[in-house]
């Protein structure tokens, strides 16, 4: 009895400490600041997007908060916020978005707290008419048409979680942290927030142990997934259409978060209403164009600015990679060379915070639908490598114009950009354009007839210097109102004074007949009465010998029939 007594003090004794070794563990409180402000995101193309976007303003360790791209320079950047599994995570939410955006808020996918659910704020659902039934089976006693009255609706959710409104910043606090790896992404209006920009990461591990450890298993380190270096990629879309009819939107007197776009006479949305742009934009028409990883488009001109160094940079063994889809589109990130062990390929570590069980499974790419995250780990070599990353989707072109798109680098054991392929060199060329006869101006408007159609690498141009009758638009289109049938002017690209180009306008030299060549035709009918021949008709069978487009001088063309069959000749056509 005495022996079973004692064992229990010490039991309970044991129990104790390690209460109070687990509570010391995770009693410390980790701290972050968030703003929430507009910016803009410059694309590969030139094109400058407006955004909405998260900037860290403090951090109290062992949190760090910090720019996914740090080569942002003031741009827009999804934000990484790290913090130590088991704490409690404080973050502080400032609403610093344009004035009549009155609320935002902050959710981490996974994990519980923030103010999630606990008083959501909402806004009344909006009424709506009766309405003829679609398919009426029989009408009302005595005749007419049968109708439908909708029901009344519960009022809609506006923000799921704490919001912050201007003035007043939001406390967000998440209590217990679970390791892994979340989305971090706005929780109002997300349709619209979240599109405009307003996402980021945030990773909970353990830095504290050699190697990091990135999963204990039944809390502790015996058996943990460890790593040597990791490195998140955020991955995401932008439909500059709806981001900038966001951005007027919240700009026009009498916008109104609440207002709902309806399209109809009268209703938000139609253009004849006096309030046709005072509520937000409908997304079900969102359509990116711009494909990034960590706020970057693949710049091929450029292509430093996509390289991401692993933390620490210069360790070798295991990476960490964390992926994290915060776009609204499906995406399949591809890794094609690194190895686990001696099979080619990563290894699934994780998915949703969650480890998944068994042997891990190695791959090459991982299907990630909206909002999906994923721990993947692959083998850093003894030697500096860039590891390129891609959307196999073939989510690639930046505006279906431009190369880059969603395409990056990872860089192992200290890569820098020596270690990147060669980039494509920016190259401008000359370009040659010719004034019909009589006239002084010229309009391009299609963008592959621009100056840029024949250059190399090139966006956003500008007429070096300004000169008069000239409109150049940065994507090559121009209008050209010359003093006299011939002028010139020259254009540099990509923001730089070196990568330049002369563009020429000259009057078309008239072709003499020998320059063009004719051929004869033969055009049979099934009938005897009509023929009608599509264009291009009897100038299929010709050409001018400068390339210039030929017409058909309607008076000296003569038909002769033969044996019911229109036979046109080069002797009895003449052409201009």
């Amino acid at each position: 009895m005495r022996f079973n007594q004692l064992k229990s003090t010490l039991n309970t004794a044991i129990l104790a400490v390690t209460i109070l070794l687990l509570g010391a563990s995770t009693s410390f409180a980790q701290s972050v600041s968030l703003t929430a402000g507009s910016s803009v995101a410059v694309l590969p193309d030139g094109q400058s997007v407006p955004m909405w976007g998260y900037s860290c303003t403090a951090a109290v360790a062992p949190a760090t908060c910090a720019a996914a791209n740090l080569n942002a320079a003031g741009n827009w950047s999804p934000v990484v916020i790290t913090a130590t599994p088991g704490s409690t995570l404080t973050i502080t939410l400032t609403n610093a978005l344009p004035a009549p955006v009155a609320e935002t808020s902050l959710v981490i996918v996974g994990q519980l707290g923030g103010g999630l659910g606990g008083a959501p704020t909402t806004t009344p659902s909006p009424a709506h008419n009766a309405q003829g039934a679609t398919w009426p089976i029989a009408g009302p006693p005595g005749g007419g048409n049968a109708t439908f009255n909708p029901p009344p609706q519960a009022a809609r959710v506006q923000s799921f979680a704490t919001p912050a409104t201007h003035g007043t910043p939001a406390t967000l606090t998440w209590t217990g942290l679970k390791p892994g790896t979340y989305l971090i992404q706005s929780g109002t209006h997300p349709s619209i927030q979240g599109t405009m920009g307003l996402y980021g990461v945030l990773v909970v591990t353990d830095t504290t142990t050699t190697p990091p450890t990135a999963y204990p298993v039944n809390g502790t380190k015996t058996g943990a997934v460890t790593y040597n270096s990791e490195v998140p990629l955020v991955l995401s879309e932008i439909d500059p259409i709806q981001n900038a009819a966001v951005a007027l939107a919240v700009t026009l007197p009498g916008f109104s978060e609440t207002t709902v776009w309806s399209g109809q006479p009268g209703g938000c949305g139609n253009p004849a209403s006096t309030n046709a742009g005072n509520c937000y934009p409908p997304a079900v028409n969102y359509d990116p164009r711009y494909y990034l990883i960590n706020g970057v488009a693949l710049d091929r001109t450029n292509l430093s600015k996509s390289l991401f160094a692993a933390n620490p940079a210069a360790a070798t063994g295991t990476t960490l990679v964390r992926i994290v889809n915060a776009g609204s589109r499906m995406h399949v990130p591809s890794m094609v060379g690194p190895a686990t062990g001696a099979v080619p390929g990563f290894s699934l570590i994780a998915e949703d915070g969650n480890v998944l069980p068994g042997v891990p499974r190695v791959q090459s790419e991982v299907f990630m639908a909206a909002g999906k995250t994923y721990d993947v780990m692959i083998d850093s070599p003894a030697a500096a490598k860039a590891l390129p990353v891609f959307d196999r989707q073939l989510s690639l072109s930046s505006n279906n114009q431009r190369d880059g798109g969603m395409q990056a680098y990872i860089g192992l054991d200290g890569a820098a950009v020596g270690n990147l392929p060669a980039g494509l060199t920016a190259v401008a060329n000359p370009d040659n354009y010719v004034l019909v006869p009589g006239t002084t101006s010229l309009s391009i408007t299609d963008p592959a007839k621009g100056v840029m159609a024949n250059d190399i690498g090139v966006y956003g141009v500008q007429a070096v210097p300004p000169v008069a009758g000239l409109t150049l638009n940065a994507d090559g289109t121009f209008s050209f109102a010359a003093t006299a049938t011939t002028g010139s002017f020259r254009y540099c690209a990509n923001g730089t004074s070196t990568i330049c180009a002369n563009v020429t306008l000259g009057a078309a030299t008239i072709e003499s007949g020998s320059g063009i060549t004719m051929g004869n035709a033969t055009f049979n009918s099934n009938v005897q009465t009509f023929m009608a021949i599509k264009s291009p008709g009897v100038l299929a069978y010709d050409t001018d010998g400068a390339g210039y487009p030929l017409t058909v001088a309607p008076g000296s063309a003569r038909i002769v029939i033969d044996n019911n069959k229109p036979t046109r000749t080069a002797s009895e056509a003449a052409f201009q």
